[in-house]
């Protein structure tokens, strides 16, 4: 049974009320992403996970596939549709024999969302990083240590099999930080802020 706030009001409605995504969010959140892995191949969840998609960061529309809080931890999992031959390395991701991107771009989203979550409750938040890949033949030499790689439904097993690390009332605290606009858009304006200022180039022009 869930544990409830201190005014009594369910945990899911709690979260309903602090859930406030502007409706072209939500629409967007209702189409595939754009590498053709619809999001519903998550399925339904256990009782007391939560799923986050689309999540809005960075300032040029980019976007972070799926967040994941649960009693098993954070995970952030970035969906790819890639036909052809899959070879996972613990350093590499390579596809059809040209070496990818997929395994450093996984590790700054999950080192990125835990900052922003960090930031948002005020105390340390893990965050670990998966890769869902849908391909026609895999090798893998041996996964990496910080991010798992696989498809959906071995990625999907992985992530719901961890041991259990949050509390009911810690996955609560994450999962409404995480259902908050500002969480994942506020350091941006502070990004900006402290940027200095571009110095014009004193040199006559030619």
């Amino acid at each position: 049974m869930e544990s409830s706030p201190r005014d009594g009001t369910p945990v899911r409605t709690l979260l309903a009320r602090v859930w406030r995504v502007p409706k072209v969010e939500r629409t967007r959140r209702m189409s595939a992403n754009e590498e053709g892995v619809p999001r519903w191949w998550l399925g339904r969840l256990p009782e007391g996970w939560f799923a986050f998609h689309d999540v809005p960061v960075g300032e040029r529309g980019a976007s972070i596939d799926h967040v994941v809080i649960g009693p098993g931890g954070v995970f952030t999992i970035e969906t790819k549709h890639l036909g052809g031959a899959i070879r996972v390395n613990p350093r590499s991701i390579v596809h059809n024999g040209s070496r990818t991107n997929l395994l450093p771009k996984a590790t700054a989203q999950a080192l990125r969302v835990a900052r922003l979550l960090t930031a948002a409750i005020g105390r340390p938040v893990e965050v670990r990083g998966l890769l869902a890949i849908l391909a026609d033949e895999w090798t893998v030499k041996r996964l990496p240590d910080d991010v798992y790689v696989g498809g959906p439904a071995s990625a999907k097993h992985w992530m719901l099999q961890q041991p259990a690390i949050l509390r009911s009332s810690d996955v609560i605290v994450l999962a409404a930080a995480a259902s908050k606009l500002e969480t994942w858009t506020r350091s941006f304006v502070g990004e900006r802020r402290s940027r200095p200022a571009a110095v014009a180039d004193p040199s006559p022009a030619a």
